[in-house]
């Protein structure tokens, strides 16, 4: 049986580590999996002596990422005095940004406050298994600010690799992976060489069908709430938003374009090169870029949704102005009163506010909300519920050159701006004359109808209120209340004028 140990070494206490390494990628023959990291870390506390207080792995997070989770774990190591070492594979592990970052784990490993720069804490012991140490003075930070210079540019030219991979692989008609396109999913190459990219059938029609509807006239904050109702969910959220929804319309990736830097790349005559298929043509998302550009004007830019089923859409019998929801106070009944319920209580309304805004009203009218509101829908069911459900389409009745020619002008205009040339003048020249020619051709959107296969009625009920309301905004051409009589209780029918939208729901029409 050993003696215990006596003297000095008995009562020593062993420096505590904590261990840091990160992978930004799978492991491959190329490169250093996590095991091995680890176990040399583990070698390097062995030979020292060190009693392993902590490990933290970063799994495929990028060096050029400062707030990593388990990085800055390691670092709050050293912060709060958990160790007395800290560890890593490699000056590259800790960090690909440079001085920037380098700084800053110096900082820590000398106990210095980042802001202030005086010592705060005592300092502890930085290595790493390639031989950086903390104990060794002046060449120690000499060093460790040259490695982590070379970290971040081996990150740099890793970086232009891939881009200039990526781009070729692009400009040859093949996918070189990352987050796909929504409206797209990668399919094996025709040439059998490689991946490439093809419609995403369900979502390149949800995005056709929502850029008909904002071509038709629907706001854009419509459109998304209809997409998130009906349609394919987004690739990175729980549902979809104006930015998401607009983005994915009128970005040049869903004209299958190659970009590089948001810069689309084009051939020696300037022409988008567009080595995928397109979801939605020239001619449409140009114009879909026009529709949803922020509005100067701020009244413009809302899309706010409609609080009841008639909200902005019947006129006032006085004078014509739309009805709005309000509440207002009633007095209870006698029998109310009796029953326990004193005072008042708000009901819903549709009011004319003509008059409180200052305007003329010969007779402005007033309805309860819920009875009128039953009334709209049995007349609805009654008027059109037998009838077929039809959806407008519309196209840009355009083949799509004038907006090819339009950007093409643009992308000279750029070129010129860089260098000029003979070649990029006389090529402005001639897209001009172009432009000029096919400007003064007609171009007039078409509209279509198109059956859904299902009723206005079973349309009706699988709607929600917002819903139903376009449904009768384009069934009625007009929608006119007038004055109620004193006394009489519930929705008196008599009161509304309804005219049928003529052919508006024909699809023969």
């Amino acid at each position: 049986m050993p003696l215990p140990l006596t003297g000095p070494v008995a009562g020593r206490r062993r420096p505590r580590a904590s261990i840091y390494v990160r992978l930004s990628h799978q492991a491959d023959e190329s490169n250093t999996s996590l095991e091995n990291m680890i176990a040399e870390c583990r070698a390097l506390l062995a030979r020292e002596d060190f009693e392993e207080a902590a490990l933290h792995i970063d799994d495929g997070i990028s060096g050029g990422v400062r707030d990593r989770p388990k990085f800055v774990a390691w670092l709050n190591d050293a912060r709060y005095g958990r160790c007395d070492v800290l560890v890593a594979h490699h000056v590259d592990r800790m960090t690909r940004e440079g001085l920037n970052v380098a700084a800053m784990i110096l900082d820590v490993q000398e106990g210095k406050d980042p802001a202030t720069g005086r010592v705060i804490r005592p300092p502890v012991r930085l290595m790493d298994t390639k031989g950086v140490d903390s104990n060794g003075g002046v060449a120690f930070r000499l060093m460790f600010l040259i490695k982590a210079e070379a970290a971040r540019e081996e990150r740099e030219r890793a970086r232009e690799r891939v881009a200039g991979r990526a781009t070729r692989l692009r400009l040859a008609g093949r996918w070189p992976g990352g987050e796909v396109p929504y409206g797209y999913r990668i399919v094996p190459a025709p040439d059998g060489k490689g991946k490439t990219l093809a419609e995403a059938e369900e979502e390149a029609a949800a995005l056709r069908d929502c850029a008909s509807r904002i071509l038709a006239g629907d706001p854009l904050a419509r459109t998304v709430r209809w997409m998130n109702r009906h349609g394919p969910k987004p690739r990175r959220a729980p549902e979809w938003s104006r930015i998401t929804l607009g983005q994915s319309l009128t970005g040049d990736h869903i004209l299958g374009r190659v970009t590089v830097g948001n810069v689309v790349q084009r051939d020696a005559d300037g022409r988008a090169l567009t080595p995928f298929p397109a979801v939605l043509d020239l001619p449409t998302v140009t114009e879909l870029r026009k529709a949803l550009a922020p509005s100067p004007d701020p009244r413009k830019r809302g899309g706010r949704k409609p609080a009841r089923l008639a909200s902005r859409l019947v006129e006032c019998g006085g004078c014509g102005a739309y009805l709005f929801v309000v509440r207002r106070t009633a007095s209870h009944t006698a029998t109310e009163i009796a029953a326990g319920r004193r005072g008042r209580s708000d009901l819903i309304a549709y009011r004319c506010q003509r008059r409180a805004g200052g305007g003329l009203c010969d007779a402005p009218v007033v309805v309860s909300a819920l009875p009128f509101e039953a009334h709209l829908e049995s007349m609805f069911l009654a008027d059109f519920g037998r009838l077929p459900m039809v959806e407008k389409r519309v196209v840009v009745a355009d083949d799509g050159k004038l907006a090819e020619v339009e950007e093409m002008i643009s992308a000279t205009l750029a070129q010129l701006a860089q260098a000029v040339t003979p070649e990029a003048v006389a090529r402005l020249q001639s897209l001009q004359g172009d432009r000029d020619l096919l400007a003064s051709a007609p171009r007039t959107p078409v509209v279509t109808r198109v059956a859904t296969g299902r009723t206005m009625a079973e349309e009706w009920h699988a709607r929600d209120v917002e819903g139903r309301r376009e449904l009768l905004a384009d069934a009625y051409e007009l929608l006119r209340l007038g004055p109620g009589k004193r006394g009489r209780r519930g929705f008196d029918p008599a009161r509304l004028t309804a005219i049928p939208a003529e052919g508006e729901h024909d699809p023969e029409d």
